[in-house]
């Protein structure tokens, strides 16, 4: 495990919503993505619309980074992250992570933590470039954040309280100290085992009554009105990709087993709440809107980065056939007349203090009897 870290402070971008965006919160509410009883409301003018978006030191070998497609990728563990880590791919990530928090409220966690009684260390899983432990550290400014990644693209300029090491988080961890609060984000791909590998390991490397937190997107194309073609090119590539991501042993879909995978690690007040990440701007709703206007920018710049390795390797196509193939995907990704979304879940729970009785588990289905909070 290498560590860098900077002491200079720098500015870091939240990603909060409008004022005026309306949040409001349906406790109780049963929902199913099978369900078409909870619906965004679509703006008919959208289907015309053209909006677009007018101190480190480390090993030669890890900044070496194999190039393939095109793309640059990690070096350190090459080959078991299957996305690339090149500028145009961290540039998507500083647009993915404030997405998704604009779409919760602008919460950048849901654990209760609290500033007067702050978290001592804060782990960031896969932190990629590293903003949300950046904007962590300033919110918690007397906490010590750790993030772990593959590669090392994380600023030169955080606040002093953030350090970032470069680790593979699907081996043992080896910290030596534990933490109050670990963190994961858009994290598919990361593990071949998440249960084993993230959710077990972060068990263990909690202190008693810590706070183990997930927020994940699952490559799965949803709608509730029957736009969305089930034998068309978008829903075809995200099968696809979760069929490739299988056949090389980093599984994508992660998001709907998380609240079943925390209660059977051992976390008790294990809390969920589901949310439609809009995909194009035909939702009515004008904050619902420049979400999915956003989201469809992050996917469509994210398109070959997603698609290259994994189809290549799960299925011998070479980039020529692939990006043929993304033709279609990008056409139904710009096309508002498709009211799609991908089900977003947030988990979180708590490690049980020694002789703590913990309740009874509760069988759920993994997209039932769930809350889902509309923004």
């Amino acid at each position: 495990m290498q560590m860098y870290s900077n002491d200079e402070p720098g500015d870091a971008q939240k990603g909060e919503p409008p004022a005026n965006a309306p949040t409001p919160h349906l406790q109780g509410f049963e929902f199913t993505f099978e369900s078409s009883s909870l619906r965004f409301e679509v703006d008919s003018d959208a289907m015309n619309d053209a909006s677009s978006l007018s101190d480190i030191s480390l090993s030669d070998s890890i900044q070496e980074y194999p190039k393939l497609f095109g793309r640059t990728y990690n070096a350190y563990r090459h080959g078991s992250y299957a996305f690339p880590n090149d500028q145009q791919e961290q540039e998507r990530l500083a647009l993915q992570g404030p997405v998704l928090t604009r779409l919760m409220g602008g919460k950048l966690y849901f654990a209760p933590l609290s500033n007067l009684h702050p978290p001592r260390f804060i782990l960031d899983i896969a932190t990629g470039i590293g903003d949300w432990a950046i904007d962590m550290a300033d919110e918690f400014p007397e906490t010590t954040v750790i993030g772990t990644d593959l590669s090392p693209i994380q600023p030169n300029k955080v606040p002093p309280n953030v350090h970032f090491y470069i680790e593979d988080s699907s081996e043992k961890w080896d910290f030596p100290q534990k933490f109050d609060y670990i963190h994961t984000r858009i994290s598919a791909g990361c593990w071949s085992n998440f249960e084993t590998q993230a959710a077990a390991q972060a068990f263990q490397a909690l202190e008693p009554g810590g706070w183990f937190e997930s927020q994940e997107v699952d490559c799965t194309v949803c709608c509730d009105d029957g736009t969305v073609d089930p034998d068309g090119p978008l829903v075809a590539w995200a099968n696809e990709l979760i069929e490739a991501s299988a056949k090389v042993n980093r599984p994508a879909l992660i998001g709907s087993i998380l609240k079943e995978t925390y209660e059977r690690v051992g976390f008790v007040d294990v809390q969920q709440r589901v949310y439609k990440m809009p995909i194009g701007t035909w939702p009515k709703n004008p904050f619902l809107k420049q979400v999915g206007l956003l989201w469809r920018h992050n996917l469509l710049q994210g398109l070959s980065g997603f698609s290259y390795h994994l189809l290549h390797n799960a299925f011998e196509r070479s980039m020529p056939e692939i990006e043929v193939s993304l033709i279609d995907v990008r056409r139904d990704l710009c096309d508002n007349r498709i009211h799609s979304y991908m089900p977003t879940f947030v988990v979180w729970g708590r490690k049980p203090f020694p002789r703590e009785v913990s309740p009874p588990k509760t069988e759920t289905k993994a997209y039932a009897n769930v809350h889902h909070f509309a923004v």
